[in-house]
C-alpha cells in the first residue's frame, strides 16, 4: 500500500500520476493555485484525495507543510504504507532520507519532463527568436506551460533553466548558453 505527498506548486499537474496505484493521495496547493489539473488522465476507480490549500504566502512554506504532514504520518502510519514525495524539488532528500534510517520505505519521484520539453522548445529556436528578458521569458513559460497567475511554479522554471545550465541572468536580461 502506497501513500502519495504531491507538492503541486512544484510539478503543476496531476496527468503523469497514476493515482490510482495510490491508497492516500495528499496535494498540497500554494495560496494563489486555484485549481487541479488532471490533464486528460482517467482515473476508473474512486481514489482517496486530500488536498491541502496553503493559505499564506512565503518563501519553501508549502514544502514546510508537506513535510509536517510527511511527519505526522510516518509517526502515525502503519510501518507497511509506503511513501512516495511528488516533487522536483531535491530539498525534501534529507527529510526522505531520515525517513528512510527509521525503517520505512520513502521514495522521491520527479517529473522534470515538462522543463524538458520547456528547454527544448527554447532550443529549437533561433537565439535572436528566444526571449531576451527575465519578464519575457516568465511570460513564456506562463503561456508555454499552462502557469498564468502560478508564480511561484514559474520561478521553479526559471530555477530549473539556471540550475541545468540553459541560461545565464544578468539583472533583468537573458544569456543562452546554447
Amino acid at each position: 500500500m502506497k501513500w502519495a505527498f504531491i507538492d503541486y506548486e512544484n510539478i503543476c499537474t496531476l496527468e503523469p500520476i497514476d493515482i490510482s496505484s495510490y491508497v492516500k493521495v495528499v496535494v498540497f496547493m500554494g495560496a494563489k493555485q486555484e485549481k487541479l489539473n488532471f490533464g486528460k488522465s482517467q482515473h476508473p476507480s474512486p481514489f482517496n484525495l486530500n488536498i491541502v490549500q496553503i493559505k499564506d504566502i512565503g518563501a519553501n512554506n508549502l514544502d514546510f507543510h508537506l513535510s509536517y504532514y510527511l511527519g505526522v504520518s510516518e509517526a502515525k502510519a502503519p510501518k507497511e504504507i509506503v511513501f512516495d514525495v511528488i516533487s522536483n524539488d531535491n530539498g525534501y532528500l534529507p527529510l526522505i532520507r531520515h525517513i528512510r534510517a527509521k525503517g520505512r520505505i520513502c521514495n522521491h519521484i520527479k517529473f522534470g519532463s515538462r522543463t524538458n520539453k520547456l528547454i527544448e522548445k527554447l532550443r529549437s529556436k533561433p537565439v535572436s527568436l528566444r526571449p531576451k528578458k527575465v519578464a519575457s521569458l516568465r511570460n513564456h513559460i506562463a503561456s508555454q506551460m499552462n502557469l498564468k497567475g502560478n508564480e511561484s511554479a514559474i520561478q521553479n522554471q526559471m530555477n530549473q533553466l539556471v540550475t541545468q545550465n540553459v541560461i545565464v541572468i544578468n539583472g533583468s536580461d537573458l544569456k543562452y548558453t546554447s
